[in-house]
């Protein structure tokens, strides 16, 4: 007990504190005792250590309320462009159902979507009705944004598939277009039809007069240039039979035509060729009576009748198939 006296004895002690001032002014006294010195210091060091504690408790929460005004302009920012992107999708389906109509190609779902009902509202009715929503908290739950980017995912894979549909049919249409033999392919006169008629060499023989023709013969002088119709490739170049120097050319969708009697041909084996491309000259060549061209039409294996396409291509939707 006495040392615990002797220990605590030189805190009473008394300690004075003068200040001199550099003026007129008196002196400053002050006289303290240990004690009260050590309390002043311990309740400094717990004031600065609190007010440390609660700044740092208010820096967390201004940082964290900060990053939740970021948070929500982000999320406002993303709803704004997802509503963007649902109005570039409603435009591209406008554009499809336009599409499909210009070229004869809507589904019977497209029609029904489109004559039950009509009008709406425009781009402007939608982004003040968005403006509307983005004012809506519930609007900026992740959820909802979660909900509406899903379901821009499967609007845009529609979307793609369609005019990936689409464009998969305006190449078959062109690719129709370019096989289908279309026009004339030489200069002159029209000789013999497509069908039965009476040989032109045989007429001797009764039994041999009568013959099925399966093409046109194009009469003109010599070496007039004869003209391919059709894109395709040359599967045939040179002498054959009766049709003398030919030309056999082999199209896309069943097609191929033939051009007989030439006196020289043009193009070899293998060769792609365009329409209106020349390929040979007219001749009389082969099981002929004078200068002509002798022109076919094949159709999945069979001769059809020239005089369908010379004036223009038969393209009806039936001949895809």
């Amino acid at each position: 007990m006495n040392f615990l006296k002797d220990l605590l004895r030189p805190l009473g002690r008394h300690v004075t504190v003068l200040i001199v001032p550099h003026t007129d002014l008196p002196l400053w006294r002050f006289r303290f005792t240990l004690n009260f010195i050590i309390f002043c210091l311990l309740l400094w060091t717990g004031l600065t250590l609190s007010g440390g504690y609660l700044l740092g408790r208010h820096v967390d929460y201004w940082i964290t309320k900060a990053d939740n005004r970021v948070m929500r302009t982000r999320i406002a920012f993303l709803a704004s462009e997802i509503d963007r992107s649902r109005e570039n999708l409603d435009r591209a389906r406008e554009t499809d159902q336009q599409m499909r109509t210009l070229l004869g190609m809507r589904d019977r779902r497209a029609i029904i979507e489109v004559q039950e009902g009509a009008g709406g509202p425009n781009v402007m009715d939608r982004r003040s009705l968005r403006d509307y929503f983005l004012r809506d908290p519930v609007r900026s739950n992740p959820a909802v944004i979660r909900s509406n980017i899903v379901g821009l995912r499967k609007e845009s894979e529609k979307r793609l598939a369609s005019f990936q549909e689409i464009r998969w049919y305006i190449n078959a249409r062109r690719s129709l277009y370019r096989s289908t033999p279309v026009g004339w392919p030489t200069e002159g006169r029209l000789t013999s039809r497509f069908g039965y008629r009476f040989s032109p060499i045989n007429r001797g023989d009764d039994s041999e007069s009568s013959e099925f023709h399966s093409g046109l013969d194009i009469a003109s002088n010599a070496d007039t240039p004869i003209l391919a119709t059709a894109d395709g490739i040359v599967r045939h170049a040179g002498w054959r039979g009766g049709y003398g120097r030919m030309v056999l050319l082999e199209h896309e969708w069943g097609y191929s035509t033939l051009y007989g009697h030439t006196s020289k041909v043009l193009v070899r084996l293998g060769q792609t060729i365009r329409r209106g491309e020349m390929i040979a000259y007219m001749g009389t060549t082969g099981r002929s009576t004078g200068d002509h061209l002798h022109y076919e039409i094949w159709r999945h294996g069979k001769p059809v009748n020239p005089l369908r396409y010379l004036k223009s291509g038969h393209e009806d939707d039936s001949l895809i198939r």
